[in-house]
């Protein structure tokens, strides 16, 4: 994958969505890293009503670094392998097998499963950033 950050779309955010955010304000300028608050996320939405210009410029200062073996890694998941010739990733937690693929026909993929006898596809599909899997983890109720 070339680019480690997307500017993420307005429907993405919600509380404790990981993000940096660009400022532009005098001595504070740079990108520092943030989770969405309610009061945060409330703004957006308001804003959103009229799709102001003020929105789109704000979220254009706001970036999401793509899901990587490291955010994987951080929610409790063990690296174990990744396959001769690819960039698919293995990982496990207790019964739950996770393989990702960072650049799978140029999107985020991932799957889980339950492992045993028959294994259980829980999710296949796009995951891009550590919030959505963060989210899905807890759908699924994989602590």
């Amino acid at each position: 994958m070339k680019n480690k950050y997307y500017t993420p779309e307005i429907e993405e955010f919600h509380v404790g969505f990981e993000c940096e955010i660009q400022s532009s304000w005098g001595m504070q300028k740079g990108i520092y890293p943030s989770i969405l608050r309610e009061d945060t996320l409330t703004g957006f939405q308001l804003q959103k009503i009229g799709e102001t210009e003020t929105l789109k410029k704000v979220i254009s200062g706001i970036r999401v670094k793509y899901l990587d073996k490291k955010d994987i890694e951080s929610l409790g998941f063990s690296y174990y392998k990744t396959h001769p010739g690819m960039e698919q990733m293995e990982f496990d937690k207790g019964e739950y097998e996770l393989t990702y693929d960072p650049n799978f026909k140029g999107k985020q993929w991932l799957r889980i499963n339950l492992e045993g006898e028959g294994d259980v596809t829980l999710f296949s599909g796009s995951i891009k950033n550590k919030s959505e899997l963060k989210k899905l983890l807890k759908q699924l109720n994989i602590k």
